[in-house]
């Protein structure tokens, strides 16, 4: 598990380039001087120090200053407040919002959550061949397409030398 704070332009610019190559990835919006924030900073600590021993190589946990959060290559289009927690899995669309308890084990909850999902999808394409069947079927198709073209102008080029 990886874990990154943003708190300058620097950092964000890392995040950018980070979190691609992560499967899931979470991450906490908060804002200086915001009650809210702090009251559930101490929970989200514990849950980033129990996740730093962890060994969970497709996990990034990102703690994004407010400041920067527009910076940040993330979909934030649904962030109305602080403190906010979303997480993104490749898999699915879009990314989803943390609306439980705050928790350190809620937020363990939702990270097991998220993996559990990812490793659902990641077995079924192994056990069905995933999306290697689609790649080829649309080659195939399009190798199809291509010598139906080539013929049909060279039937065209034959009809105007005759002429």
């Amino acid at each position: 598990m990886r874990i990154i704070k943003v708190l300058t332009n620097k950092d964000a610019k890392h995040f950018n380039k980070e979190a691609p190559k992560y499967e899931v990835v979470i991450a906490g919006f908060f804002m200086v001087n915001c009650p809210a924030c702090d009251a559930f900073k101490p929970e989200w600590n514990n849950f980033v120090k129990s996740c730093e021993n962890k060994e969970e190589p497709r996990v990034l946990i990102a703690e994004v200053d407010s400041n920067h959060a527009a910076n940040v290559d993330f979909d934030t289009s649904a962030l109305e407040g602080f403190p906010t927690v979303y997480r993104n899995v490749k898999t699915k669309e879009g990314v989803e919002e943390f609306k439980k308890e705050r928790s350190a084990k809620a937020l363990h909850h939702f990270l097991k959550e998220a993996i559990a999902a990812k490793k659902k999808v990641h077995k079924r394409e192994h056990m069905h061949g995933g999306k290697k069947k689609t790649k080829r079927k649309k080659r195939r198709k399009t190798k199809r397409k291509t010598k139906k073209r080539k013929s049909r102008k060279k039937r065209k080029t034959k009809r105007k030398r005759r002429r």
